[in-house]
């Protein structure tokens, strides 16, 4: 009797000692909610970087008609050839669907599922771990797709790369990327002497113009490597649909934000759509007046604006006239908030 007493101390004891390792996948594998927060592995959080051979697959479902956006709030995975950890994702209810494409390395751009369902597969081997990724999704009305800083967007929204552009081989798919090739001037003389720098898409630009935190190539390749992440991010856009969001979204943005996005669309286009998703979150008065933080989109040269907009109230869409609209976020040095996320496509 004595010995099984002693035998069932030693167990519970061992039992107590064990804890849940920081690099299992988690417990949620299946996302139906508005928006939500999927990290690479359970010991995220508290600051551990992935194990070895994981392989985590997570599905998201969205409502009928809606899409599924991804956007990574941090992204960091071992290697730049996505042959050993990579995550990758699938355009459907399951890893046998269509193959959206992989990624690793330190570079995510947002994108949305082509259909209700998406899939997420992160596979890493038996090699040293990373920081890992946290990515934020919610639900829109528009397939998006945002290429790479370098990246050529084709209209069928593959993404490839900058130098494929006007090479005489159809690398889109849909030879998008062979079109309007007489306007396109990637042999422009750069005279380095003189302090000139060349962009990832062909154009020169003077050298003090890097890492200014401004896109003057309109690629961001005169931002890439400065060191430091200029506080509004990008600010020129331009194609049929993309995203803008405040800085840190779904994170409380900084103070003493202030920031201005341009959207151009193609020539021809009559308006552009805009839709606030979840969560939307800027700082009000009681009385719902938007003096301290807002956001508002207006028409080229500030014409006809949507807004101010705050509180914790999601805007309904609207649309800009034109092929040209602004989006202006102000934040005063008091309280943050989440802030806001919205996706603009060409309407007509």
């Amino acid at each position: 009797m004595f010995r099984f007493c002693v035998l069932f101390s030693l167990l519970a004891v061992a039992n107590t000692s064990i804890v849940p390792r920081s690099y299992q996948c988690g417990n949620q594998s299946y996302f139906t909610a508005d928006y939500g927060i999927i990290r690479s592995h359970s010991g995220y959080d508290v600051g551990h970087d992935y194990g070895k051979n994981l392989d985590c697959v997570w599905t998201i479902a969205a409502p009928e008609g809606k899409f599924v956006f991804l956007v990574a709030t941090t992204f960091q995975l071992a290697g730049t050839s996505c042959s050993n950890d990579y995550l990758e994702l699938f355009d459907g209810a399951n890893t046998n669907e269509n193959s959206l494409g992989k990624f690793c390395g330190s570079a995510f751009a947002p994108i949305s599922s082509r259909q209700r369902f998406l899939t997420l597969n992160f596979v890493t081997d038996w090699s040293i771990g990373l920081r890992g990724f946290e990515l934020f999704y919610n639900f829109t009305d528009h397939v998006i797709r945002t290429c790479l800083p370098g990246q050529f967007f084709c209209n069928n929204s593959n993404c490839v790369p900058g130098s494929y552009r006007c090479d005489g081989q159809d690398d889109c798919g849909d030879d998008s990327d062979e079109k309007n090739c007489q306007t396109v001037s990637t042999h422009e003389v750069c005279d380095f002497g003189k302090g000139r720098f060349r962009c990832t898409n062909g154009h020169c630009l003077w050298r003090e113009w890097m890492c200014d935190g401004i896109d003057d190539c309109g690629d961001m390749s005169d931002e890439i490597g400065c060191g430091v992440t200029p506080p509004c991010g990008q600010t020129h856009f331009t194609g049929d649909t993309g995203n803008i969001s405040s800085a840190n979204f779904p994170y409380n943005y900084p103070p003493n934000f202030h920031c201005s996005y341009h959207v151009t669309a193609p020539v021809g286009t009559k308006s552009i759509s805009f839709s606030f998703v979840k969560p939307f979150s800027i700082e009000s008065t009681v009385d719902g007046s938007c003096k301290f933080d807002n956001v508002s989109v207006s028409g080229k040269n500030g014409e006809k604006m949507h807004g101010p907009f705050c509180g914790p109230h999601i805007p309904s869409p609207f649309e800009i006239q034109g092929n040209e609209a602004e989006v202006q976020f102000n934040a005063d040095d008091s309280n943050q908030y989440a802030g806001f996320m919205l996706t603009w496509s060409v309407a007509g």
